[in-house]
């Protein structure tokens, strides 16, 4: 038997609710700085070029969402760029996953972006082999450091060298 998801562009009321699926990416995350990384992102139009996506099970719950942004690519022209990406079903966690991928793959054609590309985080690796199932490539490593890191002058050149 089929279960019907719906993906559709999250608006303001679904911004509390989608708080426990990303409080499962981010347990320190207070409820507050989550509402003020989302707003922004809901009440988008098909055209907007970076939104807030969400999945919702057959009794109406969230069970996935993704954050999508529209990049210039040097290769592709445009890419589409999802950052955070959260799916928790417990009959099928695939399934949620492939809706998603349905979701985002419309959306990158609509908005006319070459190549896709999904920040996995190093604690997601379900996520990540589901998404090599899908066909899904590494095709880089992101480094990363808090922008106060940089500026304790850690990196500079050693006296002689």
């Amino acid at each position: 038997m089929r279960r019907p998801l719906d993906a559709t562009n999250l608006n303001a009321t679904d911004i509390e609710p989608a708080f426990a699926l990303i409080q499962a990416l981010h347990p320190g995350l207070a409820v507050d700085d989550w509402r003020r990384f989302a707003s922004p992102l809901v009440d988008q139009a098909p055209s907007a070029r970076s939104g807030l996506v969400g999945v919702r099970n057959e009794a109406g719950y969230l069970c996935g969402l993704f954050v999508y942004r529209v990049e210039a690519d040097l290769a592709h022209e445009h890419a589409f760029i999802v950052d955070v990406i959260a799916a928790l079903d417990i009959v099928d966690v695939m399934f949620v996953i492939r809706a998603m991928m349905s979701m985002i793959e419309a959306t990158a054609r609509r908005l006319d972006c070459g190549i896709t590309r999904i920040r996995v985080k190093r604690n997601q690796v379900g996520l990540g082999l589901h998404l090599r199932e899908w066909g899904l490539q590494v095709e880089s490593e992101v480094l990363s450091m808090p922008v106060s890191a940089a500026s304790t002058n850690r990196f500079r050149p050693s006296p002689g060298g």
